[in-house]
Protein backbone atom coordinates (compact mmCIF):
# COMPACT_ATOMS: atom_id res chain seq x y z
CA UNK A 1 0.00 0.00 0.00
CA UNK A 2 3.02 2.53 0.95
CA UNK A 3 4.34 1.77 -2.14
CA UNK A 4 1.31 2.57 -4.16
CA UNK A 5 0.66 5.56 -2.72
CA UNK A 6 4.46 6.91 -2.92
CA UNK A 7 4.34 5.69 -7.01
CA UNK A 8 0.74 8.29 -6.77
CA UNK A 9 3.01 10.71 -5.08
CA UNK A 10 5.50 10.30 -7.58
CA UNK A 11 3.45 10.58 -10.68
CA UNK A 12 1.84 13.99 -9.32
CA UNK A 13 4.93 15.45 -8.71
CA UNK A 14 6.26 14.66 -12.21
CA UNK A 15 3.06 15.75 -14.32
CA UNK A 16 3.79 19.01 -16.30
CA UNK A 17 1.96 21.95 -14.94
CA UNK A 18 -1.46 22.57 -16.56
CA UNK A 19 -0.86 25.59 -19.05
CA UNK A 20 -2.61 29.10 -17.29
CA UNK A 21 -5.14 30.37 -19.81
CA UNK A 22 -4.58 34.12 -20.28
CA UNK A 23 -7.70 34.80 -21.68
CA UNK A 24 -9.65 33.79 -18.89
CA UNK A 25 -7.73 35.21 -16.44
CA UNK A 26 -8.49 38.55 -18.51
CA UNK A 27 -11.96 38.32 -18.63
CA UNK A 28 -12.26 37.46 -14.99
CA UNK A 29 -9.69 40.13 -13.41
CA UNK A 30 -8.88 42.32 -16.37
CA UNK A 31 -11.63 43.02 -18.89
CA UNK A 32 -13.56 44.95 -16.65
CA UNK A 33 -11.20 47.78 -17.66
CA UNK A 34 -9.04 47.35 -20.57
CA UNK A 35 -12.34 46.47 -22.46
CA UNK A 36 -13.67 50.25 -21.73
CA UNK A 37 -10.22 51.69 -21.22
CA UNK A 38 -11.40 52.94 -17.58
CA UNK A 39 -8.97 55.31 -15.80
CA UNK A 40 -6.71 55.25 -19.12
CA UNK A 41 -6.44 51.72 -18.96
CA UNK A 42 -5.15 50.88 -22.86
CA UNK A 43 -8.54 49.01 -24.26
CA UNK A 44 -7.73 45.21 -25.31
CA UNK A 45 -7.33 45.26 -29.29
CA UNK A 46 -6.74 48.74 -29.69
CA UNK A 47 -3.26 48.92 -31.07
CA UNK A 48 -2.41 52.76 -30.54
CA UNK A 49 -3.15 52.77 -26.87
CA UNK A 50 -0.73 49.55 -26.68
CA UNK A 51 2.18 50.82 -28.90
CA UNK A 52 3.94 53.19 -26.35
CA UNK A 53 3.76 50.31 -23.83
CA UNK A 54 5.13 47.65 -26.26
CA UNK A 55 8.43 49.77 -27.12
CA UNK A 56 8.98 48.43 -23.19
CA UNK A 57 10.56 45.28 -21.60
CA UNK A 58 7.91 42.70 -21.00
CA UNK A 59 9.65 42.68 -17.81
CA UNK A 60 8.15 46.01 -16.80
CA UNK A 61 4.85 45.52 -18.50
CA UNK A 62 4.92 41.94 -15.84
CA UNK A 63 5.73 44.27 -13.55
CA UNK A 64 2.73 46.94 -13.49
CA UNK A 65 0.03 44.07 -13.16
CA UNK A 66 1.56 42.54 -10.52
CA UNK A 67 2.75 45.77 -8.63
CA UNK A 68 -0.03 47.97 -9.86
CA UNK A 69 0.33 51.19 -11.85
CA UNK A 70 -1.88 54.19 -12.07
CA UNK A 71 -5.91 53.42 -11.31
CA UNK A 72 -4.73 49.77 -11.46
CA UNK A 73 -4.16 47.68 -8.04
CA UNK A 74 -1.46 45.63 -7.79
CA UNK A 75 -2.08 42.06 -8.89
CA UNK A 76 -5.39 43.19 -10.64
CA UNK A 77 -7.29 43.64 -7.41
CA UNK A 78 -7.15 40.01 -7.02
CA UNK A 79 -4.29 38.98 -4.81
CA UNK A 80 -5.02 35.75 -5.07
CA UNK A 81 -3.63 35.39 -8.87
CA UNK A 82 -0.52 34.23 -8.91
CA UNK A 83 2.62 35.65 -11.44
CA UNK A 84 1.88 33.17 -13.93
CA UNK A 85 -1.80 34.05 -13.87
CA UNK A 86 -0.61 37.45 -14.20
CA UNK A 87 1.76 37.29 -16.94
CA UNK A 88 -0.19 34.79 -19.04
CA UNK A 89 -3.14 37.65 -18.91
CA UNK A 90 -0.71 40.14 -20.04
CA UNK A 91 0.61 37.90 -22.19
CA UNK A 92 -3.15 37.50 -23.77
CA UNK A 93 -3.83 41.40 -23.83
CA UNK A 94 -0.05 41.94 -25.53
CA UNK A 95 -0.91 39.35 -28.41
CA UNK A 96 -4.30 40.89 -29.32
CA UNK A 97 -2.79 43.78 -30.37
CA UNK A 98 0.66 41.76 -32.11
Amino acid sequence: MKRMFGAMILALLAAPAPAVDGKAIYEDACKKCHRSGVDDAPKAGKKTDWEPRLQRDMEILYKSVIEGKGAMDPRAGKPELSDAELRAAMDYLVGLVK
